[in-house]
Formats: structure tokens, sequence, C-alpha cells
């Protein structure tokens, strides 16, 4: 099975600004996609190892490596009020039932 990956990111970017709360709009040209919001314009491709994905913004290109890369720069960019949060995973005691 094969997934049109590129189509997956797009529907994901344009749910992602409806949950931001961010007016904006992403669009499609073949494996490349423009997101823009406000004044801002991303310019959103495939990358070459180790990246996988590559954005530019105002003439400067930046490569992530991964989905959660993409949506933080994305995020980053539309939304810069927003107070980012890391999520910490650690063992803690077992607690009996």
């Amino acid at each position: 099975m094969t997934h049109d990956t590129v189509a997956l990111i797009h529907r994901l970017l344009a749910a992602s600004l409806v949950a931001w709360h961010v007016d904006g709009r992403v669009e499609r040209e073949a494996d490349d996609l423009t997101l823009t919001a406000g004044e801002h314009t991303l310019l959103i491709a495939r990358g070459a190892p180790p990246f996988r994905w590559t954005v530019t913004l105002a003439g400067r290109t930046r490569g992530v490596t991964s989905i959660a890369g993409l949506l933080r720069t994305a995020r980053r960019v539309v939304d810069p009020d927003h107070q980012a949060s890391r999520l910490r995973i650690a063992p803690g005691p077992l607690v009996s039932p």
C-alpha cells in the first residue's frame, strides 16, 4: 500500500491551523506545499537525508527531520505568541490497584 505523504501533510497542516485558531490556508502544487497565514508564507518541500522536509521563509531554508519538527516550525512562525511546552515522559513509582 502506498500513501501520498504530501497529501497527508497537507491535511495535517490545514487541520493544525484550525486547531491553533490561526487564519490561513495550505495549498499544494505537485510535491510542494505553501502555508500562508497573515503576512507569513512558508514553502514546504521534501528534503534530502537527513532532513525529511525543508521549510523556506523569507528566502531562508531550514531542514526539519520529522513531522513534529515541521509542526513546531510552522507554529512558531504563524503563532508567535504561542507558549511552547515539552512533553516529558519519565519513570515513576508503581501504583498498586
